[in-house]
């Protein structure tokens, strides 16, 4: 695109404002005149697609489909770093309802348009269809690495029993933990946590009191680890700071200059290893990783 985009003319609903539909009337004395055009836009459906081809063939045009196959799970990735790039920060479900950014949006918008995309077909009228693979690249100057831990079941569990605890005095350290976390610090590594707390939009545990459980767990570890976790209900998403989604993998990437390959996700379940996955981490289980 940053080849052609001086040579063609342009349409961009995101700049020009409106629906899909709305750029054809702007399309159309474009093709009277002979430009060439690049329609830089979402078109998910066949349907969508089908009154720009129509008007397109009736001047003769050649009408080329550029498709870049990029994963769902990739879009989620550009999406956190889009945000990071010209917010600062991932968005919250509260920032959603009143970004102005059509480009900012919350993984609803993602899920939905893949369930609704059609894959582009000759026989829409296309001339030719070009399809690329999403090959992601990192900045080179990402090159430090750090361990990235999950904290229940992982770094600590409750001694009553609970799923995770409420309070730090019921805070139990698992076995060899300290020892291990201590050994990949003097190798160079940084200790970084990420950690879903769903109870927390229940206020079991509070804001504060999650707070409190995570720096008490540090203290027991003697580890300074920064965290981050996720207090938002589990369903429906509309985070990217959820793991699975690898928000707030990509916050620590862009923070610290993070080379995701050299870094190691340690966790004790599927949403952690999917989480890796999505980030790019390596993915080593807590079993294993401790013993």
């Amino acid at each position: 695109f940053n080849s052609i985009q001086n040579t063609v003319e342009v349409l961009n609903r995101d700049k020009t404002g409106g629906k899909v539909i709305d750029l054809l009337p702007k399309m159309k004395p474009l093709l009277k005149a002979g430009k060439d055009i690049f329609l830089d836009n979402t078109f998910c459906t066949a349907e969508e697609r089908k009154p720009f081809i129509q008007e397109a063939k009736k001047h003769n045009a050649v009408v080329t489909c550029i498709w870049v196959n990029t994963s769902i799970e990739d879009a989620q990735f550009n999406a956190c770093m889009r945000m990071i790039e010209r917010k600062g920060k991932l968005l919250m479900p509260e920032d959603f309802k009143t970004e102005k950014d059509p480009n900012l949006f919350p993984p609803a918008v993602l899920f939905a348009y893949n369930k609704k995309f059609q894959k582009p077909e000759a026989s829409e009228g296309f001339d030719c269809i070009s399809t690329y693979t999403f090959n992601r690249q990192f900045p080179s100057d990402w090159t430090n690495k750090a361990i990235f831990l999950d904290y229940d079941g992982t770094l600590r569990e409750s001694k009553i029993g609970n799923k995770y605890p409420l309070t730090a005095d019921e805070i139990s350290i698992l076995p060899n933990r300290a020892k291990v976390l201590d050994h990949y610090k003097k190798q160079g590594y940084m200790l970084l946590g990420v950690s879903n707390q769903s109870g927390v939009s229940k206020n079991k545990p509070t804001m504060a009191m999650a707070k409190a459980c995570f720096d008490y767990t540090n203290a027991l570890l003697k580890q300074d680890i920064e965290v981050k976790f996720c207090p938002h209900a589990p369903a429906p998403i509309n985070c990217f700071c959820r793991k699975p989604m690898p928000g707030m993998a990509i916050e620590f990437f862009n923070k610290y200059k993070l080379k995701p390959s050299d870094c190691i996700m340690v966790g004790d379940m599927t949403s952690d290893k999917t989480f890796a996955k999505r980030s790019y981490l390596q993915y080593v289980d807590a079993n294993e990783f401790f013993a």
